[in-house]
């Protein structure tokens, strides 16, 4: 008779662990997918019942963009990677509590590679950007110089400065 009641007492307990998500926190994997919560500090991500910081993986294809990255407390943590439509990959890099650390690499839809760029606690120490022809078009060395990047049809979307580091 005891463990018929703590059989019972389980599976109660499991059948509301799995029935207290609610619409729309449970993605169509059976994850709970994150909510991203705009404070002052930037994005925290929370889980969608308890509204705790999360920890976990965002993994989710909106307008046929995928975007994955790792979660620890809240922060975007880990490896970050971004796949263009076609399913070539957009870009990647790793986060430590939301800053950028270690290499970082982005390509043109054509797979050509457009920026490489090597951080440390979010400064950018050395960068190399290309044209979507191969050209080398800037470059940021020991912290300092210029970054350009191109669209598709070789026009000029971006130009970030740096210094010590730092974007200006």
């Amino acid at each position: 008779m005891k463990y018929t009641w703590g059989l019972f007492i389980f599976a109660g307990l499991i059948w509301e662990g799995c029935g207290s998500m609610g619409g729309g926190a449970v993605g169509s994997s059976g994850l709970v997918r994150p909510e991203p919560v705009k404070t002052n500090q930037g994005t925290l991500y929370v889980h969608p019942v308890t509204k705790q910081p999360f920890d976990g993986e965002y993994d989710v294809v909106e307008a046929g963009v995928r975007l994955k990255f790792g979660i620890k407390n809240g922060l975007e943590h880990g490896r970050f990677q971004r796949w263009y439509p076609s399913g070539k990959i957009h870009e990647e890099y790793n986060l430590v509590k939301k800053q950028r650390n270690g290499l970082q690499r982005s390509w043109y839809p054509n797979g050509q590679l457009m920026l490489e760029a090597n951080f440390r606690n979010g400064l950018c120490l050395n960068a190399k950007t290309w044209t979507i022809s191969g050209a080398v078009a800037s470059t940021v060395t020991n912290g300092s110089g210029t970054i350009l990047l191109f669209d598709i049809k070789g026009q000029k979307r971006r130009e970030s400065v740096y210094k010590d580091g730092i974007k200006q």
